[in-house]
């Protein structure tokens, strides 16, 4: 058993059956599901979210309502995209009874996003841009970029140096 547990996914005996298992059960729910979708055990999905072609939504993920996801879109561990967000304007208030905000997301096409990644609300994610692990990303990503960091600031750009 040791040797299976340590083993890349497409290698284990049961790699074929519980990826297509999750998929099938994603696509049943989710509000769009392009064609090859791959869902990663534990990722925990709402039901509104929509995902292109060849995407994949990784291991441990949590993706609130809201969310828009390309096609060809890598997705790390334990990335979390998140669209609300507790109201806190009114200090004579509890923020437990201040309501929420929402904002959605999107991620356009050919995006990787590292293990450990933070999207918060109203962010979107330019084409073909990288998400360094551990990022906690705040504003808009431009396209082709590389971003890294608390928060996530452009640290190179896709195909050349940062400008």
């Amino acid at each position: 058993m040791v040797a299976i547990r340590h083993t890349p996914d497409a290698w284990r005996p049961y790699a074929i059956f519980f990826p297509r298992l999750r998929s099938w059960l994603v696509r049943r729910f989710i509000e769009r599901a392009g064609h090859d979708l791959r869902v990663k055990s534990n990722a925990d999905i709402s039901p509104n979210i929509k995902v292109g072609s060849r995407s994949e939504l990784g291991r441990n993920a949590i993706i609130y309502g809201g969310v828009t996801i390309g096609d060809d879109v890598l997705m790390g561990p334990n990335v979390q995209i998140i669209t609300r967000g507790h109201n806190t304007s009114d200090i004579l208030r509890p923020i437990n009874l201040q309501g929420s905000s929402f904002k959605p997301v999107t991620i356009e096409d050919d995006v990787w996003i590292g293990c450990n990644v933070v999207i918060l609300p109203g962010v979107t994610v330019g084409r073909g841009s990288v998400l360094a692990a551990g990022s906690v990303v705040t504003k808009d990503v431009p396209s082709m970029s590389i971003m890294g960091g608390v928060p996530a600031r452009m640290i190179g750009k896709r195909g050349g140096a940062l400008e």
